[in-house]
């Protein structure tokens, strides 16, 4: 279980047949792809999984400096907004999962160990998986406003852990077509 752990975790929560609540799970999927540093773990937490993470956390040997949770959460936005939040300033029953699991009180545990940053997206629909994206090829079938948002996700996520998550250059001809103004040579 101790590998479960590092210095840094992003940790993605939902259920992926529930529409956006897939949402945590596919910007995770999304950060898995790129190069990240050694004392940073992502972890797809998924449905019931929250609960019992956060609990075990919190009586781990190894000390998590920080946790960003990516999920949904219904904070009157439009969908696909992102909010930032901390567990002191979610109000009683404020942070449920689709299956009303208050997860504040294990977060606060955990906050007393570990500091916690929540980056919340307002879902449009938690409605079982009956979307017009729902294909075969498709890996997460979230809303277009909730996949719109997964770029910008990955990047707040990155940023709160202290990882640059900019443009890579991965020549001297990008470099000097970057400070030249080229244009958008292929």
């Amino acid at each position: 279980m101790q590998d479960w752990y590092a210095e840094y975790m992003i940790v993605g929560c939902g259920n992926t047949l529930q529409t956006d609540d897939g949402f945590g799970p596919a910007v995770i999927s999304e950060l898995k792809k790129l190069n990240l540093p050694e004392n940073l773990k992502t972890l797809d937490a998924g449905l019931a999984g929250p609960h019992y993470l956060f609990t075990l956390m919190a009586q781990a040997d190894i000390t998590v400096k920080k946790m960003v949770i990516l999920d949904i959460m219904d904070f009157g936005g439009k969908p696909g907004e992102i909010t930032r939040v901390t567990p002191d300033l979610l109000a009683p029953g404020a942070y449920t999962d689709p299956h009303s699991w208050g997860l504040k009180e294990p977060l606060q545990v955990l906050a007393e160990r570990t500091e916690i940053v929540i980056f919340g997206c307002q879902p449009e629909s938690i409605d079982i998986s009956q979307i017009e994206n729902e294909a075969e090829d498709a890996e997460f079938w979230v809303t277009e406003s909730v996949r719109e948002a997964i770029p910008k996700a990955v990047q707040l996520a990155l940023a709160e852990v202290g990882v640059d998550y900019g443009t890579t250059i991965t020549s001297q001809r990008d470099l000097h077509r970057e400070r030249g103004g080229r244009g958008q040579e292929a």
